[in-house]
């Protein structure tokens, strides 16, 4: 019953996605209309014909270009709004996709080890679509910012360099802005440093960055006799400490986070403190919503289960927020 009301649903967004890339198609065409009209009107404008002539045929053609432009603006307003609704059906089928696949999975008989499977395989498609994401909300919409830009100067070189050269100087910026951007991505993907210079001075060199970006302050200790961990752990713990330092900046409104790393002969604890509004544990729903509350909870959580470790929360509100994992280690890890 469930699933064939996901396929209806799932029906339901294919047909809007098609809708609204039909939509798409038809006002891209009319910004490449509109583009060669305005050309075309520019070329015909000879600033020399209200010299010769009673009629005022140049000012029709100015008051015309006005109205293209601005009709531009509206359709590349409209079709960033097409986009955004776009990305979220498209992301409504991929999140339908999964569930269908898991409930595909659980009618059949699994064993263990095909559940471990599953919650790999979940991890990994929250992570492409977090990808997906960020890249949408930060480079795609830098791109097409320069897109506009680029065409914007290529009228205006002739007819207005000064402006051409504020805008290109414009341009400059929003294209650093994916370059940071981008190398974010990197980072939050695989941290190029992670195997130079190790585990402990790449979550330094986070924490630092972290701080001056905002107005919270990160402290980071280790506790114990470090010993070498499998890069699979390390990179699963620094992911963890990820997730958490950010959600302390975004939600919880935070001074100071504490982060510390306890190094025992069979496990490893992980404690993260921190001094902000704190929550309702009752209130954390248990599986991801679709407007992606509780994502970086939930991705912890499985992160430590693949792991075969234990996750525990303890917070209230106005008291801040303690997590604490435990991670257990093999002699051959």
């Amino acid at each position: 019953m469930v699933r064939e009301y996901l396929e209806k649903l799932r029906k339901k967004y294919s047909e809007e996605r098609k809708k609204l890339l039909e939509e798409k198609t038809l006002l891209n065409n009319r910004l490449k209309e509109n583009t060669k009209l305005i050309q075309l009107l520019e070329e015909t404008n000879d600033p020399n014909y209200e010299s010769f002539t009673p009629r005022d045929v140049n000012s029709h053609n100015r008051e015309r270009i006005c109205e293209l432009q601005t009709e531009q603006k509206t359709v590349t307003e409209q079709l960033d709004d097409l986009e955004t609704a776009l990305y979220e059906v498209e992301c409504d089928l991929d999140e339908l996709d999964s569930m269908m696949k898991v409930i595909k999975e659980k009618e059949k008989s699994v064993t263990e080890s095909d559940i471990n499977k599953l919650a790999l395989l979940e991890v990994q498609e929250k992570e492409r679509q977090r990808i997906a994401r960020d890249l949408h909300d930060s480079t795609v919409q830098n791109l097409t910012s320069l897109l506009h830009k680029s065409e914007l100067c290529a009228r205006l070189i002739e007819l207005d360099p000064i402006r051409c050269k504020l805008e290109l100087s414009s341009l400059n910026k929003t294209l650093r802005d994916v370059i940071d951007d981008t190398r974010n991505l990197i980072f939050n993907l695989r941290p190029m440093s992670f195997d130079d210079i190790g585990f402990d001075v790449t979550v330094e060199h986070y924490l630092d960055k972290l701080m001056h970006h905002s107005n919270v302050r990160f402290t980071y200790k280790t506790e114990g006799e470090p010993y070498k961990l499998a890069g699979v752990i390390s990179i699963t713990i620094l992911r963890i400490i990820q997730e958490a330092c950010s959600n302390s900046v975004k939600h919880a409104n935070a001074s100071n986070v504490n982060i510390t790393l306890t190094y025992y002969k069979d496990h490893l604890l992980l404690t993260i403190t921190d001094d902000g509004q704190g929550f309702d544990l009752s209130t954390v729903p248990e599986q991801t919503r679709n407007d992606y509350s509780g994502f970086g909870l939930s991705m912890m959580k499985e992160r430590v289960y693949l792991l075969s470790g234990t996750f525990d929360i303890q917070s209230e509100t106005g008291k801040g927020c303690i997590i604490l994992i435990n991670i257990p280690i093999k002699e051959d890890s």
